[in-house]
């Protein structure tokens, strides 16, 4: 467990995708009205009593969703990203991200995107800390990876640096995305958390930019 702020915690663990591993990082937010897990890693949900009493576990995409089921059966209520309960029948879900930017309390903002369907990646945006908390929309896998990793991401263009893979380039629905990342941009943040690479600790906005200049963003001045 890595500790970002006295209620923002962040737990590494392995994790492949075909073949590759690319690590997997969960975030955990103390707030209020008790512990956010998002994007939960195989770990033990006992692990991080300590931080606070365990409220809600998060399955903030298409694709981040294999180890949720133990923070459920631990107690928590599941929300999923938008097409998820479809995809895990075996669980029930407490909800949904929709319109309501703030299911876990004022603390969180959160948004669902509709312009990248493969994967509906739901945007984390934690206010006290002003850190975005993203999955699979940006990557910053470093030179210490794996050289099976450093090379199946240069392939995928998502190395080196903070980058976006071909996934986002060739199945986003670009007109949506100029707007809803647009908006995302417009937050308040400055830390981004990954789900694959390292941390970006400041400048996140501009890194976030600097991966998406291939959409053409036309930000608010």
């Amino acid at each position: 467990m890595e500790r970002i702020t006295d209620t923002l915690h962040t737990v590494s663990a392995p994790q492949r995708f075909m073949g590759i591993e690319l690590g997997a990082r969960m975030t955990v937010l103390t707030l209020k009205g008790g512990v956010l897990v998002h994007s939960p890693v195989a770990v033990d949900p006992q692990s991080i009593a300590h931080l606070g009493p365990l409220r809600w576990a998060l399955a903030p995409n298409l694709l981040h969703h294999l180890h949720i089921g133990p923070w459920i059966e631990a107690g928590a209520e599941g929300w999923a990203a938008p097409g998820l309960p479809a995809k895990r029948e075996d669980l029930t879900f407490t909800g949904v991200i929709g319109e309501d930017p703030h299911p876990f309390g004022d603390e969180v903002h959160v948004m669902a995107i509709k312009c990248f369907p493969f994967a509906n990646e739901v945007v984390l945006l934690h206010k006290p800390s002003r850190t975005l908390v993203l999955t699979d929309l940006l990557f910053n896998i470093q030179p210490s990876a794996p050289w099976l990793t450093r090379a199946a991401m240069f392939c995928a263009m998502a190395y080196p640096g903070y980058k976006t893979s071909i996934l986002e380039r060739t199945k986003m629905k670009r007109k949506i995305a100029r707007g809803e990342l647009a908006e995302i941009l417009s937050w308040d943040f400055d830390r981004v958390i990954l789900s694959h690479g390292a941390i970006i600790e400041t400048g996140g906005r501009e890194a976030l930019a600097q991966a998406y200049h291939w959409l053409k963003i036309e930000r608010a001045s």
